[in-house]
């Protein structure tokens, strides 16, 4: 099998600056609003089995790209009729604004940076997660020790962030509200045509 070209491409970080302001929704019932886990995702760990995994952690450029990735997703996707959501499940999520305390360096895959390194546009544009996975694994095993992946999520083409277990340190949680109370809930949840029964 060959290597993938993420592991051999001449990259220069991208620079996420400190004091900019991200966002972060995520389960109420997880206390910690900076936790992560190993589940899959797009830019999660593909090795399964071993204990030296790498978690990471999601943040958006604005609150309506973290509610999209987080709580509607693919629910939407297709389906044109309204998209029933009970206040109950509403209710479960929470949002934090995340500051970036110290800069990251990414490696930046937005726009036509997969076709200009000659990776595959699914790593970011796939339903499928599998070769994002890979390049993701690509990208933190780079001796230069990269911080996270900044893309484009294909729900909206907003900036997202998948931030490295590593450089999590380097980010602060700001207040933290149950979604049900977020004033700009209610404008998101009208355009996306969800509605809460």
């Amino acid at each position: 099998m060959s290597a993938h070209p993420l592991v051999s491409a001449a990259l220069a970080p991208a620079h996420v600056p400190a004091g900019s302001v991200w966002h972060h929704i995520f389960q109420d019932r997880f206390p910690d609003p900076l936790g992560f886990g190993y589940g899959p995702s797009r830019f999660s760990d593909p090795r399964l089995r071993r204990a030296n995994r790498f978690g990471v952690y999601y943040v958006g450029a604005t609150f309506e790209v973290a509610f999209l990735e987080a709580v509607v997703r693919d629910r939407r996707d297709g389906n044109p009729a309204p998209f029933p959501m009970t206040e109950t499940e509403l209710s479960t999520w929470a949002h934090v604004p995340v500051t970036v305390r110290q800069p990251l360096d990414t490696v930046d895959l937005r726009d036509g940076a997969c076709i200009a390194l000659g990776v595959s546009t699914d790593t970011v544009r796939a339903r499928a997660q599998a070769k994002g996975r890979k390049a993701s694994l690509a990208v933190w095993q780079r001796r230069e020790q990269f911080d996270g992946i900044l893309y484009q999520t294909r729900l909206n083409t907003q900036d997202n962030i998948a931030v490295y277990d590593r450089a999590v340190p380097r980010l602060d949680a700001g207040p933290r509200r149950r979604l049900n109370a977020c004033p700009e809930i209610a404008p998101l949840l009208e355009r996306y045509n969800v509605v809460l029964v």
